[in-house]
């Protein structure tokens, strides 16, 4: 294997201390009133042994490494991986490099993925908080160490953030509800203490109330790791034993595994039960009734974020929070039938 070639290599060659090369190939000769002779001769042998050099150390030093972080929950949720390819898509037009890591939910795992990041020298991080990271994320607000919250953030810290309007998604879904001529509509949410899914619920019941509907207001919260059963139990009351004619789901994940558990009970949507979805899928538009979505702007938040952290990167008190807009996809699943 050829031996790489070093700055010490090029100081024998030319007959100067490894320190003097160092300065004239980072640009510092004139700074040290090296000789335009002596700077000409290290820069031809330095071409001429084919030097090059360690950015990475080089980097590292400098405090510049032009990586970023990205953590997200699940990177396999279409969702996530969306966000990560335009991320990272827009991160190279910026010249960065995007490190990207998945927690599952899990607060022990993003403790640890922050700290293996923040170790191989990213300079700012977007990420998705889990439930109970709240101290987590404080701690990086009172570091000022440059980070974004992605899809999620917490109220009582004044940190940088791009999510969607979660309460006027669930507001505008169930507006088109009760405008289909639906009242007895149900929810069904994980059981978190996260703010965007607390924002979702409020949106819902605020709406229900504000129509006269308290009564029908039904909230069912489910295992944010392993829904489905307790979708399946939740389903099988709202049905059977409250009778309601549209449910809601409140993310990607609890309406694929809604559409099943319905498939399963023989429910017929939207003939037995109008159903509501988060974030369109194939599923949703190969199931025998295509159904109703909150179509999240996936590109405006990707881009959002990471146009945020690298301003932040580079401007240290700015910041900026974006809660966009939600769009309603109608189809069939959510319509009266003639």
């Amino acid at each position: 294997m050829e031996k790489k070639i070093s700055i010490k290599d090029i100081a024998k060659m030319v007959g100067v201390s490894p320190a003097l090369v160092s300065m004239v190939l980072n640009g510092k000769a004139e700074q040290y009133r090296i000789g335009e002779e002596v700077a000409r001769r290290v820069v031809e042998t330095a071409k001429e042994m084919h030097y090059a050099p360690n950015l990475v150390a080089k980097n590292l030093r400098s405090g510049k490494t032009q990586l970023v972080g990205l953590i997200v929950t699940d990177i396999s949720n279409p969702f996530y991986s969306a966000i990560a390819r335009i991320v990272e898509d827009r991160a190279s037009e910026l010249n960065y490099t995007v490190l990207i890591s998945s927690t599952d939910e899990n607060l022990k795992n993003t403790e640890r993925l922050v700290d293996v990041l923040l170790n191989k020298g990213v300079e700012g991080l977007i990420l998705v908080p889990c439930d109970g990271s709240m101290k987590l994320i404080q701690r990086l607000y009172d570091s000022h160490f440059p980070t974004v919250l992605l899809d999620r953030y917490f109220p009582d810290i004044d940190l940088s953030s791009s999510c969607l309007d979660n309460y006027r998604a669930t507001e505008l879904a169930t507006e088109h509800l009760l405008g289909q001529g639906y009242k007895n509509i149900a929810l069904i949410a994980y059981n978190t203490e996260m703010h965007h899914i607390l924002d979702r619920i409020s949106g819902y019941e605020d709406t229900m109330k504000n129509a006269g509907l308290s009564a029908y207001v039904h909230v069912r919260k489910v295992n944010i790791l392993n829904p489905k059963p307790d979708i399946r139990v939740a389903l099988e009351e709202l049905i059977h034993r409250e009778h309601v004619d549209a449910v809601m789901f409140l993310t990607n994940m609890l309406a694929t595994n809604g559409l099943y558990c319905l498939n399963e009970m023989n429910v017929k949507i939207p003939e037995d039960v109008a159903v509501v979805g988060f974030n369109g899928n194939d599923a949703f538009n190969l199931f025998y009734s295509p159904i109703t979505y909150i179509r999240q702007p996936i590109e405006q938040i990707a881009k959002g974020s990471i146009d945020i952290l690298i301003k932040r990167i580079k401007k240290n008190n700015y910041k900026s929070k974006l809660f966009l807009e939600p769009e309603l996809v109608i189809q069939q699943s959510s319509q009266r039938h003639p």
